[in-house]
């Protein structure tokens, strides 16, 4: 992410206000594309969908479900794909990435096909039903896996064009042939939009990293797995915890929509507020904080490996943790006045949205647990940076479980009052978690780089390269 980062700041070179949009818009892409995707295909769509015989629940749940689900499987290879990935561009063995993205996406597409069959052909609505939200949830799941590779592709102008060519894919299909024939083609229409992004980048990524044989070298991924088994738990856990509370009150809070699909109308809108304060921050952090970051980040360890003085590698200390400050004024820069936005015109919002007035209360206090979250995303990010991995699966785990446990107690003695309540608590236990194993990463670094050679790879790579050419 930081080195598309370094692209995008280019942009920002001749500092006028539409090149600053253009680079924050491409930025939000990239970091949140299926988000974006989703709520701009999902508001389109469902204001056609007709509400003859509950289609539009139907619709809408189904399409929530992809997101859930198929987030949080593909959660747990996510991030140990990406640290295998990062290996090998440290090592400039570019053309190794397909392989080891075909090999990610065959392992989890059986996984993902098995879960979308055993929950939409419970439904009982049909089998053409089953299929297209099967293919749709397969389809889903692997593009997170894409977005991580493409993030080294640096192409940000054609990720951004293929999203949109989707959204409109998507959005002409269902609302030109769903509004006559009905749901079953209201979803085709939504697929054959994800299908088009799948096939696009799926050819990109084949292109563009392939080696000079034309052949894709076999990775062996196991042994790399055992190697970085917290990220697979990290990656699992984090997406679970963050749905853990919207699938609680689904099941405990929710109504029954159809054989396996729950829905909770009132709280599945109130999770709009994290995408839309999320993008932003997302943005801004591809943008702006881990671009710095990664400067003063290199530059310490640089120091280390160079042999410079103890003044030399503690001045570059306090410049590298100077600029985690900065990258967190940053957001809070962006954050805050979103948030309170928000807050001011909730009872609008809220109306707008067609919920319960009564919930406005509920709507602030999840406003303030997604301004939470996104400083909580940030201090596991700059755990795994310093490859922290046992902290940050202990700061995940905390946040898990306080979601969980917060959410079944709340929404069993309190009810739906209690709804958002518990992902604040969570998101708090979270960030208090991950900032005290931060602090004592960032406080003992020095320690823990020399007596256990915690040296970025890269930096190591390099270094060695340089010996060789001597």
């Amino acid at each position: 992410m930081a080195g598309i980062g370094f692209k995008l700041k280019n942009l920002l070179k001749d500092e006028s206000f539409i090149s600053r949009i253009k680079a924050y818009s491409y930025a939000a892409v990239i970091s949140s594309g299926p988000w974006i995707y989703s709520l701009l295909s999902f508001l389109a769509v469902s204001f056609f969908v007709t509400s003859k015989s509950g289609m539009d629940k139907i619709f809408q749940v189904s399409v929530i479900y992809v997101f859930a689900f198929s987030q949080v499987i593909s959660g747990a290879f996510q991030l140990g794909a990406t640290r295998i990935i990062a290996d090998y561009i440290y090592e400039s063995r570019f053309e190794m990435i397909p392989g080891v993205y075909l090999g990610t996406i065959a392992c989890l597409s059986p996984i993902l096909a098995l879960f979308a069959a055993s929950v939409f052909s419970g439904t009982g609505i049909g089998a053409a039903y089953a299929l297209i939200s099967s293919i749709l949830f397969v389809l889903t799941g692997l593009i997170w896996i894409q977005l991580i590779i493409l993030t080294a592709c640096r192409d940000f102008k054609t990720i951004t064009y293929r999203f949109a060519i989707g959204f409109i894919i998507s959005s002409a299909i269902s609302i030109t042939l769903g509004t006559r024939f009905g749901l079953i083609f209201y979803m085709a229409g939504f697929t054959a939009g994800i299908l088009y992004i799948f096939m696009a980048m799926h050819v990109q990524i084949l292109t563009e990293f392939k080696s000079r044989t034309g052949k894709i070298p076999s990775v062996p991924l196991l042994p790399k797995i055992k190697k970085y088994l917290p990220l697979i738990g990290v990656g699992f856990l984090f997406n679970a915890g963050v749905w853990a509370d919207k699938f609680i009150f689904w099941f405990i809070g929710g109504s029954r929509v159809c054989g396996f699909l729950y829905e909770n109308s009132v709280y599945d809108r109130m999770n709009l507020v994290l995408i839309v304060i999320l993008i932003p921050v997302m943005a801004v952090f591809t943008l702006s904080v881990e671009t710095d970051f990664y400067v003063k980040f290199r530059n310490f360890y640089k120091s280390i490996v160079e042999k410079d003085n103890l003044d030399s590698i503690n001045l570059n200390l306090s410049i590298m943790k100077r600029s985690i400050f900065k990258g967190a004024n940053s957001i809070l820069k962006v954050t805050l006045p979103l948030a309170f936005l928000i807050m001011v015109f909730s009872r609008q919002i809220i109306e707008a949205l067609k919920m319960p007035v009564e919930y406005q209360l509920n709507w602030c206090v999840f406003t303030a647990a997604a301004v939470v979250h996104s400083f909580f995303m940030l201090s596991l990010i700059l755990l795994m940076y310093y490859d922290f991995l046992n902290y940050t699966f202990r700061a995940v785990l905390v946040f898990f479980m306080a979601n969980v446990l917060a959410n079944i107690l709340g929404a069993s003695f309190i009810g739906p009052k209690f709804m958002g309540y518990g992902f604040f608590i969570a998101v708090t236990a979270g960030l208090s978690a991950g900032v005290y194993y931060l602090k004592d990463a960032i406080d003992n670094l020095l320690y823990h780089t020399f007596s256990r050679e915690r040296v970025p790879g890269e930096i190591v790579i390099k270094r060695n390269a340089a010996n060789i050419r001597r």
